[in-house]
């Protein structure tokens, strides 16, 4: 284009076919793939003579009625010819793409890292005193839960016993079924229940030698959830199972299912009371 320029300007002699030959000479010495014809070639040419304003209107002028001379000779080819791949556009566009994959993936990375902390936040926040406040509205709700929970296991016919409040036995309910113990803690939470609780409870269900049951109202954490696995992948007699939900036959329908009880046994249960 500056050569092109620079030969308008000073009012020399040029045709379609020297614009052409220059157009290859430079495919030729840069080994590239000129994207425009010789007729778009001075259509830019003309532009970037139009837009200079430092150029007086009359040259202006002149050189646009040069440049349409030379554009009236100018003939489209009957056949297309065929351009080397772009490789160049290619490599932009993938790395335009790596460029936003790298960014979703980043974006993905801080998200989860946020709700790792969060949790982690949880975790060591999980003490009773932190989570279950002593406010009377939260023990009231606390206590409604727990009892609705026990409603329920008296209701399959499972409930054994019911520790005493007089002290704290680190579980609310005894539970037998098909020969099988269980414990049974209660946590009506309005935060995700943290590794604390959690370790805290399968620490009670090595002590008692039973199976535990978890009912948390909120549900627990990703790394709660992993170290109840993780702890039931090396026991057999003392595993934790965790039930989550504050509905009455969300609960009772998990508890069947970890208690093994079909409607048959439960109908037995309700002839025996």
């Amino acid at each position: 284009m500056d050569d092109i320029q620079e030969i308008l300007f000073d009012d020399k002699e040029v045709t379609i076919e020297d614009i052409d030959s220059f157009i290859r000479g430079k495919e030729l010495k840069r080994g590239i793939s000129y994207p425009y014809t010789s007729e778009e070639l001075l259509l830019q040419v003309q532009e970037r003579f139009m837009g200079n304003k430092f150029i007086p209107m009359e040259k202006r002028q002149e050189i646009l009625v040069s440049i349409k001379d030379i554009r009236a000779s100018y003939s489209p080819p009957e056949v297309p010819v065929d351009k080397p791949f772009d490789w160049a556009s290619m490599l932009s566009w993938m790395f335009s793409a790596l460029g936003v994959l790298l960014g979703t993936i980043g974006a993905a990375s801080i998200f989860k890292k946020n709700k790792i902390d969060k949790e982690t936040e949880v975790d060591i926040a999980s003490g009773d005193m932190v989570i279950n406040s002593f406010h009377s509205e939260a023990v009231s709700e606390a206590h409604e839960f727990a009892k609705m929970v026990g409603d329920v296991l008296k209701s399959l016919g499972v409930l054994v016993n019911v520790p005493d409040g007089e002290f704290d036995s680190g579980y609310d309910f005894d539970v037998k079924n098909n020969e099988s113990e269980y414990i049974v803690e209660v946590k009506r939470y309005r935060r995700l229940l943290g590794i604390g609780t959690a370790r805290k409870f399968m620490n009670k269900v090595n002590e008692e030698g039973k199976f535990g049951i978890l009912v948390v109202s909120s549900g627990v954490t990703e790394r709660t959830k992993g170290l109840i696995e993780q702890y039931n992948k090396i026991t057999e007699n003392k595993k934790v199972f965790l039930v989550v939900g504050d509905r009455k036959p969300q609960i009772e329908s998990e508890l069947k299912k970890i208690l093994n009880i079909k409607p048959s046994n439960r109908a037995m249960h309700a002839t025996g009371a």
